[in-house]
């Protein structure tokens, strides 16, 4: 895979929509290519890796863990992107993910995130109004279901 199909990728990733494909080329150019064998994690529930990552080749499963049981809430391939909040917040994962087969990934650490940001403020403020945009819809989404849960009626 080249630089031209990774630069796809990002493109396909909401935070990355409708960047400059320049900036995504420095940003894949730039990036940490790695492997992941089957079985291992690529991240962890918890770890601070300030860093996103593009699955590029194969599939991994994304689950969370509560008081020692895991529970499975995605199967991740091709163009998954994982750890947002991480890349730009340096905030803790917010669940772990294992991969089902070998995994190549593109690893974009918040420290080159940062700089593409600061070489080019048009490229971090679209990717600033992706996210609210994003995150606007979520909370959104929740206040519906706040109401839903209001107007329904109790259980007996």
């Amino acid at each position: 895979m080249g630089l031209k199909d990774e630069v796809v990728l990002l493109r396909d990733v909401p935070l990355f929509a409708s960047v400059q494909v320049a900036h995504l080329q420095v940003l894949a150019f730039s990036s940490e290519k790695m492997k992941v064998k089957a079985g291992d994690y690529l991240v962890r529930q918890g770890a601070r890796t300030r860093c996103g990552y593009l699955i590029r080749k194969g599939a991994a499963e994304a689950f969370t863990e509560t008081s020692g049981k895991a529970e499975r809430i995605a199967r991740l391939e091709r163009g998954a992107f994982i750890g947002e909040l991480s890349l730009i917040a340096g905030l803790p994962h917010r669940v772990s993910v294992r991969a089902v087969s070998s995994l190549t990934v593109l690893r974009i650490p918040n420290s080159l995130f940062m700089r593409v940001c600061a070489e080019f403020p048009e490229f971090g403020q679209q990717v600033l109004a992706n996210a609210l945009r994003r995150f606007s819809g979520s909370m959104e989404e929740l206040e519906r279901v706040r109401e839903a849960f209001d107007k329904a009626r109790p259980f007996g």
